[in-house]
């Protein structure tokens, strides 16, 4: 019998999809489930957001990762409703400040991502040239 590979794909499941699974093996109602992984998904959400980190990473769970795209995106977003802000009174420098802080935050991360990529990218070509080398001899 012959499997083909290109047929195979992984698709992961998703969390809701689990709900019942869990709760039947652990003997508990799905709801308290449902809660327990809402909460936890949450909690790392809110780790993100902050934007102190690129990377999450959770044992038996995987790497969350900070998206770049979509950080660009918001990064664009957030200028664009700095322009368009008034500056000049007093409640639209209050309504500014937030804004320019979040954006401040998120180039700080795109910096951040650029640097971990570049670091990367440093360390493979380092190792492509230690396997030239110790060929070469």
């Amino acid at each position: 019998m012959q499997i083909n590979d290109k047929n195979k794909q992984l698709n992961p499941k998703s969390y809701t999809d689990l709900f019942e699974e869990v709760a039947s093996e652990c003997k508990v109602h799905p709801d308290l489930v449902d809660d327990l992984i809402r909460f936890f998904y949450n909690e790392i959400r809110k780790e993100l957001i902050k934007l102190e980190h690129t990377k999450i990473l959770l044992p038996n769970l995987g790497t969350f990762v900070i998206r770049k795209g979509r950080l660009d995106r918001a990064i664009k977003r957030h200028k664009d409703m700095l322009g368009n802000m008034e500056k000049i009174t007093y409640s639209g420098y209050g309504r500014h400040l937030p804004v320019k802080e979040k954006l401040i935050q998120m180039e700080n991360a795109v910096e951040r991502i650029k640097n971990e990529l570049e670091t990367k990218k440093t360390w493979k070509e380092n190792e492509k040239n230690k396997i030239k080398m110790e060929k070469s001899i």
